[in-house]
């Protein structure tokens, strides 16, 4: 707790580390020394050389977390330490354990001089011995002049990470009487600090809108005794998920994402390079419109396959608008958190200039550049304009991050696209380095779409075979532009709203801005007959209440895609045969009970189709390989929503994706996966084997079954022992599969008397696969879970698959144990998830989650066609805090 400021007297806030000077005393500024109280402002290693230094290392290299109190350090160490199995080193608790004193305590008795000093051979110390598979936690006492040196050499072979947090959410979490004081303070301390790290990451202070708008302490520092407490409510529960999710992502590519499978996507678009799928498009939205709430940045997502974050503070620069670097760059670092906390798609970075202004803001344009790379986005631009030194020092240290040369020209003057400029950017574009080439031009007839067209023909040959942004800009250049095979910038109408032409200072809006939306670009495609309108349907013998039909044909709306999702309810699968003759077939969902029998129509299953035993996803194949066998994924996904015969038929499985995000998001970081996890699933049917598997690909190695018949546990269990040993008899294409497997072990619980095995933790993934409603002549089943398999002391996530009753005996016992960090999850959270994997096999595009998500509550009723209104509305309203 910081002590209150008052009077003239100089007053220590443990807090930070810092030491605040009263100004109206001294008649000076407010002056602040690391570890001590000075007369002048501290003097940081110039912080020029921090441009050079690299982002690549060994994936087992330890990672450094610096930054003042109360941004969040602590807590995301122990989140990054148990994903990533790592130990967490506190310098501060470093000191403690070598000295037998505190800081404070050690200054207090041998004085600042011998303090620093005794400081920093610990800070050293530290480095040295905990230089691999650790989390390092660095407090400010060890930011001395000597300390950040250490730092700038470790950052040579280490991911040294400043953590930025807002003013007044620090000031909020230490409870400091003025902000102005925060302010200053990090203004001074974030020279500091990114003078001597290569990559940062702002944590998003987040409010809880349930509990009457009062902030989330998830920023603020807590121990692993603290997470390892587990939920104490559900709000803040899922506010800590977030942040979780975003530090872990933004973790997984600064170590070059580093395979852990918990945290690897189950998605089949995941899969498949962004660059690499036809007719990309890339939504662009500026900072200065992300630094207000306004936006809503999962709205403006839909339709989009990446999320461009334009750097427009640099136009203001250039007519003259005064505003600290520091403060610049704390805004770039807000904008582009926001986006990453609330989207999935990848991020390109871009800092918006002309040919212009370059000259009169370059300095400014790289300070920007290189602050972009220390966000680790997965794409960041570099101006082709710029010379071959500075273009190859920045693709030096571009780390994680994939570069595009951009080159956009606006004037009245722009060459043509036949003349050798264009393709001589182009090459020396793949000869600096670049991944990918971004050219751009605005139309002046209709003619400059055609000369583009045959540009990007001419590129496809060249011998570089760099992935080509190539079209037209402005009104006239919207024919090139949705014909653009890659990465597309596009528009949204809420950006529309706040871009107004008339507003734009420079007068380039209808050249400079985006001129499409993502939607109008993919209905272009079908009106033009690059795509085909398709059919799709959910096939099973009871499918008539299914919601599937609903949440995929409001998506096909929102993305502007003509297709059609119905119901096809048949006691057989004979009429199946008829569905598939359709040249305009797109695919088919497969429910109970023909998943299993699906199997003999189909001429390929993917691995996990194999390896399961079960398929509820059919994909036509209309194009084979030479030599008669299916494609790859990447040549699945092109061929997407284009009608002819099909000559083939895929069998896949998304439901063990779908249960494995609600593991997922259900878990607690207190409940990470690790070595001991123990996971429980209840039946032994097609659901319960997609269960299981989803536990293995989660990395949970130790897998309870129980079932109320027990010879058909021991068949699931069976046929897992056999697909975890590998052994000879493993089906071709699942011994890699498997070997992520090794070391699972399955156990049969015959009864529901049984204790929980002492040798192993109590579960804290329950699956239940079982009908919770009756079938037929039999009644519902009722089930509840018996009490002593219900201690573990962190809780842990229950997921009940059906959906039909949202009321249940057993998710009404698990909602009653939310105290213990019990978490209950129900069908309607896996009907979407398992809903967006099918929509990106079925249309080789991004699924709308937020809106899938939410036509499901909307769209939902009981057996008797009721609805329980206020419950779904909540559910509504949380809708997109529950991504995962």
């Amino acid at each position: 707790m910081a002590a209150a400021v008052s009077g003239t007297k100089s007053e220590r806030l443990p807090s930070f580390g810092f030491t605040f000077k009263d100004s109206v005393a001294t008649g000076e500024g407010t002056v602040y020394r690391m570890g001590r109280q000075c007369s002048s402002p501290p003097t940081p290693i110039p912080t020029q050389a921090a441009e050079t230094l690299p982002r690549s290392f060994d994936q087992d290299a330890s990672i450094v977390l610096v930054g003042v109190r109360g941004t969040g350090k602590s807590t995301l160490a122990v989140i990054a330490s148990a994903a990533f199995q790592r130990r967490v080193v506190d310098t501060d608790y470093a000191f403690q354990e070598t000295t037998g004193h505190s800081s404070a305590a050690y200054r207090k008795m041998f004085g600042v001089a011998e303090h620093n000093r005794q400081q920093q051979e610990v800070f050293r110390s530290v480095l040295s011995k905990h230089s691999k598979n650790c989390v390092i936690v660095c407090n400010t006492g060890s930011m001395e002049r000597s300390g950040q040196a250490l730092l700038k050499e470790y950052a040579r072979t280490h991911p040294i990470i400043h953590v930025v947090r807002d003013s007044k959410g620090i000031r909020d979490y230490l409870r400091i009487p003025e902000q102005s004081r925060v302010t200053d303070l990090l203004k001074v301390s974030g020279a500091i600090f990114r003078g001597c790290s290569n990559f940062e990451f702002y944590n998003l202070s987040e409010v809880n809108q349930s509990a009457q708008d009062v902030p989330i302490e998830v920023g603020g520092d807590l121990s692993a005794r603290d997470l390892a407490s587990g939920q104490r409510s559900p709000a803040p529960f899922l506010t800590l998920k977030r942040a979780e999710k975003h530090f872990l992502k933004f973790i997984t590519l600064v170590t070059a994402k580093a395979k852990i499978p918990s945290l690897e996507s189950a998605f089949p678009l995941s899969q498949v390079p962004t660059e690499a799928r036809q007719y990309t498009y890339a939504v662009c939205a500026p900072v200065s419109v992300l630094s207000t709430e306004d936006l809503d940045v999962e709205d403006v997502e839909v339709g989009a396959d990446a999320f461009e974050l334009v750097v427009d503070d640099i136009l203001s620069m250039s007519n003259g608008a005064s505003k600290p670097m520091s403060a610049r760059l704390d805004h770039i670092s807000m904008a582009f958190s926001r986006v990453r906390r609330n989207t999935i798609v990848p991020v390109i970075f871009h800092t918006s200039i002309t040919d212009a202004t370059i000259e009169s803001v370059r300095s400014a344009y790289l300070d920007f550049v290189r602050q972009g790379l220390r966000l680790a986005p997965e794409f960041a631009t570099v101006d082709l304009s710029l010379s071959d030194d500075v273009i190859s020092q920045i693709v030096s240290v571009k780390g994680p991050t994939r570069i595009i040369g951009h080159l956009s020209l606006y004037g009245e003057d722009a060459p043509g696209w036949d003349d050798a400029f264009w393709s001589t950017s182009y090459e020396r574009a793949a000869r600096l380095g670049c991944d990918l080439v971004r050219l751009l031009r605005p139309a002046r007839t209709m003619e400059d779409n055609i000369a583009v067209q045959r540009f990007r023909e001419k590129m496809a040959l060249n011998r570089f075979r760099l992935p080509l942004i190539a079209y037209n800009t402005g009104y006239r250049g919207r024919h090139s532009a949705f014909l653009n095979p890659t990465l597309t910038r596009v528009t949204h109408p809420m950006l529309q709203k706040v871009q107004e032409p008339d507003k734009d200072i420079h007068g380039y809006y209808r050249e400079r801005h985006p001129c499409i939306t993502a939607k109008e670009a993919t209905e272009a495609l079908y009106a033009a007959f690059v795509f085909d309108p398709m059919h799709f349907y959910i096939v099973g013998a009871a499918s008539g209440y299914s919601l599937s039909p609903a949440m995929h044909n409001a998506s096909y709306k929102a993305c502007g895609m003509p297709h059609h999702y119905e119901t096809h309810q048949a006691p057989t699968l004979s009429n199946l045969r008829a569905l598939v003759h359709d040249p305009h077939f797109g695919g088919a969902a497969i429910a109970l009970p023909f998943k299993v029998e699906v199997i003999a129509i189909t001429h390929s299953l993917s691995r996990h189709a194999r390896a399961i035993g079960a398929v509820n996803t059919l994909i036509p194949v209309r194009h084979l390989s030479p030599d008669g066998s299916i494609p790859d994924d990447i040549s699945l996904i092109r061929e997407r929503n284009q009608a002819g015969p099909v000559k083939a038929l895929y069998g896949e499985n998304t439901d063990w994706i779908g249960i494995r995000a609600c593991v997922r998001r259900g878990l607690s970081p207190a409940n990470a996966v690790q070595p001991k996890t123990t996971g429980l699933i209840i039946g032994a049917g097609g659901m319960a084997r997609s269960a299981v598997y989803a536990l293995l690909q989660l990395g949970v190695k130790n897998i309870f079954v129980f079932n109320r018949s027990t010879s058909n546990a021991e068949k699931l269990i069976t046929h897992f022992s056999r697909l975890v040993s590998n052994n000879d008899q493993t089906p071709n294409g699942l011994h890699a599969l498997t070997a992520t497997f090794a070391g699972a072990e399955f156990h049969l619980i015959k009864s529901r008397d049984d204790q929980w095995l002492e040798a192993f933790r109590q579960p804290t993934i329950i699956v239940s696969c079982i009908p919770s409603h009756s079938v037929g002549d039999n009644p519902a089943p009722n089930f509840t879970l018996p009490p002593q398999w219900l201690k573990s002391p962190t809780g842990g996530v229950v997921l009940e698959v059906a959906y039909k009753t949202l009321t249940t005996p057993l998710l009404d016992q698990i909602k009653a144990e939310a105290h213990r960090g019990y978490v209950a999850m129900d069908g309607l959270d896996l009907l979407p998830e398992q809903g967006y994997a099918q929509f990106e096999l079925f249309t080789g595009r991004r699924a709308p989650r937020r809106l899938m998500r939410t036509e499901v509550y909307r769209s939902w009723k009981d057996e008797e066609g009721r609805t329980d209104h206020a419950r779904l509305q909540t559910r509504l309203e949380n809708a997109s805090e529950q991504e995962p």
